[in-house]
């Protein structure tokens, strides 16, 4: 079971023991649902309330509700696991394009070696010659494909060819 980075735990809110998560994942509507497991470092713990308040995921984890039940999590980092992701076959996270081939008109210019995320859009950078930047946007990426680990894309004037 592959484990995936959601974030950390910051600290604890009020007294009824909230844990204050900083989510770094693209999807979190995916994890911080009531009946979700998550992983606080490896320990396994079952979520039993969640919501947004101020940029955090204010988490009660195990019907814990109390602030000494909790306060040792501070400064956990929290996983989630990709099976229970309940992501369709056509469905990915960004994790999933590091390491895919870029390939146009039958061509391969590399592989994505990091993923730059903005508020406008992501962007991957492949190796090729030089690093090339490719928004990740329907106009120039046309297709992913997990099982072929490729993902094509359209040509790019003055980007690429």
């Amino acid at each position: 079971m592959e484990k995936i980075y959601i974030g950390y735990v910051q600290g604890v809110h009020g007294l009824r023991g909230d844990l204050k998560i900083k989510c770094r994942f693209e999807k979190p509507e995916l994890v911080f649902k009531k009946g979700n497991t998550i992983l606080l470092n490896d320990e396994t713990h079952t979520i039993t309330n969640s919501k947004l308040y101020k940029g955090f995921y204010l988490t009660t984890i195990d019907n814990l509700k109390d602030i000494n039940l909790v306060e040792k999590y501070k400064g956990y980092d929290v996983f989630f696991l990709r099976d229970d992701m309940g992501l369709k076959d056509d469905e990915y996270i960004l994790d999933d394009l590091l390491g895919l081939e870029v390939t146009c008109n039958g061509k391969t210019y590399g592989k994505v070696t990091e993923i730059i995320t903005s508020k406008a859009h992501d962007i991957l950078v492949v190796d090729y010659e030089k690093k090339i930047m490719i928004p990740l946007i329907d106009e120039y990426v046309k297709k992913v494909d997990l099982k072929e680990k490729k993902i094509i894309i359209d040509s790019i004037e003055g980007l690429i060819i």
